[in-house]
């Protein structure tokens, strides 16, 4: 359930609600799995007596303190209390083989009873990439159309995070956002101006002789022609799994399969970034809004 405001890599969007999974901690695997091996050396019986050479505490300390922060995000305090107490250890110099047999066995201890209730997600690469740099491919879109920049990482994450109907209901909310700015260009009258109303202004001005086109049309004729392939391409995409009710877009199904989810978000991303390559920024006068 949402519940805090969040705070965004780029700093604070008040108001914000975020999920637990705004809150994931990226968990070092390798760095858990070095620090296991680590302490399963030191657990194999020896020498307890011997002293252990100067060179090599210093160089285990060092690996050690950076191993910290790791149990520290994955949240394990008890055996993070222990690693620090090896640390110490290992910083004296008559630290012996036995002092680092009970507390790596104390570690192991602590940490099978700290992780045993807890639950590990693991991403492919891909999908990492996706989850951490979640405006990737939507820059320009974002600096052109500002406000979908919540709705921008939302996708983006739910995709990475296989909740594909969230996905797809975040790219809608993208589409609506781009439509009222194309809306407003194409001087759409319709007081529910949404897709039906845009996409319907769109074809009617492809299907214009040319003879027929206003200076307007015919000024931006090529672009209205590459929005309208990307509607078209919209419309391709989430054929018979979105509706145009009341001019909005409404999800019909969440049987949305990975491949399906992918090409709404890519066909999404390519239409808002065509409409903030060639769409005017536009300024509200009393009589209305008009392109500058």
């Amino acid at each position: 359930m949402p519940s805090l405001t969040q705070t965004a890599h780029d700093g604070p969007r008040p108001g914000r609600l975020m999920s637990s999974w705004d809150i994931m901690q990226h968990f070092d695997v390798s760095g858990f799995f070095s620090v296991v091996r680590l302490l399963g050396i030191w657990s194999t019986p020896g020498d307890e007596k011997t002293v252990i050479a100067s060179e090599k505490r210093k160089g285990n300390i060092d690996a050690l303190e950076g191993y910290s922060a790791i149990l520290s995000n994955l949240g394990v305090s008890g055996a993070k209390i222990s690693l620090e107490r090896l640390i110490a250890a290992l910083k004296k110099e008559d630290c012996t083989y036995g002092d680092l047999i009970k507390l790596s066995e104390e570690i192991n201890g602590r940490l099978i009873d700290e992780t045993s209730g807890r639950a590990f997600f693991a991403l492919t690469p891909r999908e990492v990439d996706i989850h951490r740099h979640p405006r990737k491919g939507w820059e320009k879109a974002i600096e052109r159309f500002p406000l979908i920049v919540d709705d921008v990482e939302e996708a983006s994450k739910c995709f990475a995070l296989s909740r594909y109907p969230a996905a797809i209901f975040h790219s809608l909310q993208i589409v609506e956002a781009a439509l009222i700015e194309l809306g407003i260009f194409l001087k759409v009258k319709d007081p529910t101006s949404g897709w039906t109303a845009v996409s319907g202004a769109l074809a009617k001005v492809m299907k214009k002789e040319r003879k027929d086109l206003s200076r307007f049309e015919k000024r931006n004729r090529a672009f209205l022609e590459q929005v309208h392939g990307t509607v078209e391409g919209l419309k391709n995409a989430w054929r018979n799994k979105i509706s145009h009710i009341d001019g909005r877009l409404i999800l019909i199904t969440k049987d949305f399969s990975p491949e399906i989810a992918e090409e709404i978000l890519f066909a999404t991303r390519a239409f808002v970034r065509r409409l903030a390559e060639g769409l005017p920024t536009t300024k509200l006068k009393k009589s209305g809004a008009e392109a500058i």
